[in-house]
């Protein structure tokens, strides 16, 4: 399975990455085949993301699939806070910056076998804009 973040998205968690407070929120678009193609991102409280009814609301309103949870300058409790049924199947995606501002993601996908775990993506892409020339 692969990542895709498109431009749009992409744009907003450099964003929200550069400004150095922590921010999470789901990642939204649709699935096709093996691809993940993460549209829009949504932040959101902690205590909202992982309210059942919140999902349900977020993708009746906006037309897409919670695809997954993004977390920047996660803490370490982050992803265990995942680790339940309602985000089974989901994604992770947690957002560094490197020196240069530029985003460093890391994703897997969260599973469940007598426990849960987060089995790592084979790929993340994210779009970025055509050169003109």
């Amino acid at each position: 399975m692969e990542l895709v973040i498109l431009q749009e998205a992409r744009k907003e968690l450099q964003l929200r990455a550069r400004s150095a407070r922590p921010a999470q929120g789901y990642l939204l678009g649709r699935q096709t085949g093996p691809g993940l193609f993460v549209e829009k991102v949504m932040p959101l409280t902690w205590n909202e993301l992982l309210k059942p009814e919140t999902l349900v609301m977020v993708e009746s309103n906006q037309g897409l699939e919670v695809l997954g949870v993004f977390s920047l300058v996660a803490r370490p409790d982050s992803r265990r806070k995942l680790l339940r049924p309602l985000f089974a199947g989901k994604v992770f995606l947690s957002i560094t910056v490197n020196s240069r501002g530029e985003i460093k993601p890391r994703a897997g996908v969260i599973e469940f076998d007598r426990k849960f775990f987060l089995q790592p993506l084979s790929r993340i892409i994210l779009e970025v804009e055509a050169e003109d020339g």
